[in-house]
């Protein structure tokens, strides 16, 4: 039985080697996992540091150009309100305007001259005027403001035809 006794040592000894050697993995193994969890955390307070940095510039900008926008504002509203002013100051100028300038109806037209007999002519004798030679009549007409179905009706022949 002497050649199972070495035999027997060895698996003594293999198995606490072995457990050794798993121990020792183990260990590593933890090692490993600590070192990983440090740069971990060590990441993460990087990454929650630069997202502070990053907050903080969005905030600024954000400051900023709310400053920036109300500022611009605060100008349109200025530059509205004189315009506004410009706006009154051009209705009282029209309403002025509007007030002073000689009514429509005293303007004569045309037709309103040629209803009214010549002042001239009734102070002459009807012999004098008979005798004259009479001097051809010119006028103008506006047909301006003929609507488009009736410009057939404002020729001069028309027009000439209408008035005698």
């Amino acid at each position: 039985m002497d050649a199972l006794g070495p035999n027997r040592a060895r698996k003594q000894t293999a198995p606490k080697s072995a457990n050794g050697m798993v121990e020792a993995i183990q260990s590593f193994k933890q090692l490993l996992e600590q070192d990983f969890n440090k740069r971990v955390e060590a990441m993460k307070t990087e990454f929650q540091l630069e997202l502070t940095k990053l907050s903080d510039r969005m905030a600024e900008e954000v400051a900023r150009a709310t400053a920036q926008v109300a500022q611009e504002l605060s100008q349109v509203r200025d530059q509205l309100t004189q315009v506004c002013r410009e706006l009154e100051q051009t209705r009282l100028q029209l309403d002025t305007l509007s007030k002073t300038e000689t009514p429509r109806s005293s303007v004569q037209t045309y037709a309103d001259a040629a209803r009214v007999a010549p002042t001239s002519m009734s102070s002459q004798s009807s012999s004098a005027v008979r005798s004259a030679t009479p001097e051809p009549v010119f006028c103008t007409v506006d047909t301006s403001r003929v609507r488009e179905d009736h410009i057939g009706d404002a020729t001069p022949t028309m027009i000439r035809k209408t008035v005698e």
